[in-house]
C-alpha cells in the first residue's frame, strides 16, 4: 500500500463528463479535490512545472485560479492523467473548497 504524502487528503468528485477547462480552451473531468490541489484527466498533455489558469464548474462550486501542474502521465492512448496544485490569490477561495468538500453528501459504500 502506498503512503499517502498529500498535506490534504482529497475527496472523490464523483460524475462523469467535463468539469473544468485549463488554459482557457482545454475540457478537464476533475477525479479528487482538496483545498491545495486536485486531479483530473483531460485529452492533451501539460507542461509539469507549468503554471496554466484553470476554471472549475462543479454543482455548487465554481473556482477560478491558477494552478501548477504537478505531474501529466499518458494513461491510455486518448487520455492524460495529471495532477495540479492550486497557487490561490486569495487564500479564502481555499476555505471555499473545503466548505464545499464538507458539505458533500457522504458516498455509499
Amino acid at each position: 500500500m502506498r503512503r499517502e504524502r498529500r498535506r490534504s487528503p482529497r475527496a472523490e468528485v464523483g460524475g462523469e463528463g467535463t468539469t473544468g477547462v485549463v488554459r482557457g480552451l482545454a475540457p478537464v473531468s476533475v477525479r479528487d479535490l482538496s483545498p491545495r490541489g486536485l486531479g483530473f484527466t483531460l485529452a492533451h498533455a501539460l507542461e509539469t512545472g507549468a503554471v496554466y489558469p484553470l476554471t472549475l464548474f462543479l454543482r455548487g462550486l465554481a473556482v477560478t485560479a491558477p494552478i501548477r501542474i504537478t505531474r501529466c502521465r499518458r494513461d491510455s492512448r486518448s487520455v492524460w492523467d495529471a495532477g495540479g496544485e492550486f497557487l490561490w490569490r486569495d487564500p479564502s477561495d481555499a476555505g471555499t473548497v473545503r466548505r464545499w468538500i464538507d458539505g458533500r453528501p457522504t458516498p455509499a459504500p
